[in-house]
């Protein structure tokens, strides 16, 4: 049999041939037989997800690039514009623009609230300098107790060991620092309960059971490696006399080691199928035993697989906010990236509207009518989102005696 005649789909070199759509022309016989079909049909359309996820990540650093991180790094020069200007207004002095002492104080909350955000992204000497001037003593000596109470509940209650030397100059940092801490040990009791389980299994199973996987192993392996043989012995380069038809096996050969080495079994089928060495009545008349050891090489490739696609799609999910439910698509991801974009854009009108208002004593006596003291729990919030996280851990720990100080 030679590799000459046309393929039955007309798909390029290093495309994925469709097993499923060549088993689809014929009834299956009995559960393996369907079984078989579903790992094959599951397999393809994980790899066309897979692909998909792949083609789009540099769409979306793309669109983080030009769109996202332009509109990004305006709204910061505005809140930095702004930043400056609200110095200006607490530092001024004159009869006209005599702001009242609430007045003054949602001013300066309002500045620490902007530079504590401009600082968590990086350093800037002004903004560190307008931080230190406009941070009164007492303001100074809150954040500093603040600091206290929040380690001596990481301790004391979470049960963790913060680091002196953490670095954290803010609530906001050092939580970050102390769940940084959890999940490492939470990834750490996983990992031993694993190999605790792994070892607890192995000793339980026995020589003769273990004898018998191996032997059931050797089968599975067996029967990939016949599948390869036959591909090898009709594609091999060496003993094809044409120039054109010996550059085309090459190139076949390429694939069929690359799917051997990944024991890409649906590769393999598919390029039997391509080359015509197998057919439909091929596949559906496979002995039983042989499609045991087809479905158990399939179901852990399908593992593979699936484990892959996750670490494509885990990231997207973790920016989209721990997205449970339904499976998270490239459409949702992107619909998502736009809205963020839209409202970085909203944010950057709101704060040129701002700049503008600020200047003008009644609009800007207006605006502060309209601003709330209490309107950033945010480090509650989190303390209370770590509390939650700590106790479906199982790292809850009722309330030590507090030290004294």
């Amino acid at each position: 049999m030679t590799i000459s005649s046309l393929p039955l789909f007309d798909e390029g070199p290093g495309k994925d041939y469709s097993v499923s759509e060549v088993l689809a022309r014929s009834k299956p016989a009995g559960k393996a037989q369907q079984r078989f079909r579903k790992l094959v049909a599951t397999i393809e359309r994980k790899r066309e997800e897979l692909r998909g996820w792949q083609a789009y990540r540099q769409r979306y650093n793309q669109r983080v690039t030009t769109e996202f991180e332009v509109v990004r790094l305006e709204l910061r020069q505005q809140q930095r514009q702004m930043a400056v200007l609200i110095d200006e207004l607490l530092s001024q002095r004159g009869q006209s623009r005599r702001l009242s002492r609430v007045e003054r104080a949602k001013l300066r909350d309002m500045l620490m609230s902007l530079l504590d955000g401009l600082l968590s992204e990086g350093h800037d000497e002004v903004l560190a300098d307008l931080r230190e001037k406009h941070a009164s003593p007492s303001a100074k000596e809150d954040q500093r107790l603040e600091m206290e109470l929040t380690e001596s509940l990481l301790t004391d209650v979470l049960g963790l060991d913060v680091d002196e030397n953490h670095g954290a100059s803010s609530v906001e940092e050092l939580l970050a620092h102390a769940q940084s801490k959890m999940q490492q040990r939470a990834q750490s009791r996983r990992a031993e309960e694993r190999a605790t389980g792994r070892r607890a299994k192995r000793s339980a199973a026995g020589d003769a059971a273990r004898g018998k996987r191996e032997q059931a192993a050797k089968e599975v392996s067996q029967s990939l490696r016949d599948v390869f043989r036959k591909l090898v012995s009709a594609l091999h380069p060496d003993r094809e006399p044409d120039p054109a038809q010996r550059a085309r096996k090459n190139q076949l050969m390429q694939r069929v080691n690359q799917a051997y080495d990944a024991n890409d079994l649906l590769t393999l089928l598919g390029l039997q199928l391509e080359i015509e060495q197998i057919d439909t009545a091929h596949l559906s008349s496979t002995t039983a035993e042989r499609l045991a050891h087809y479905n158990q090489i399939l179901s852990e490739q399908l593992a593979r697989l699936e484990a892959e696609l996750e670490s494509f799609i885990e990231p997207y999910r973790e920016l989209m906010g721990g997205w449970s439910g339904q499976a998270l698509t490239v459409a949702d991801v992107d619909r998502k990236l736009t809205m963020d974009v839209a409202q970085l854009r909203e944010a950057v009108r709101q704060l040129t509207q701002d700049l503008t208002a600020f200047r003008d004593p009644a609009r800007l006596r207006a605006r502060l009518r309209q601003y709330d003291l209490d309107d950033e729990p945010g480090e509650l919030e989190a303390m209370q989102e770590m509390m939650e996280i700590a106790t479906m851990l199982g790292d809850f720990r009722p309330p030590r005696r507090p030290r004294r100080r």
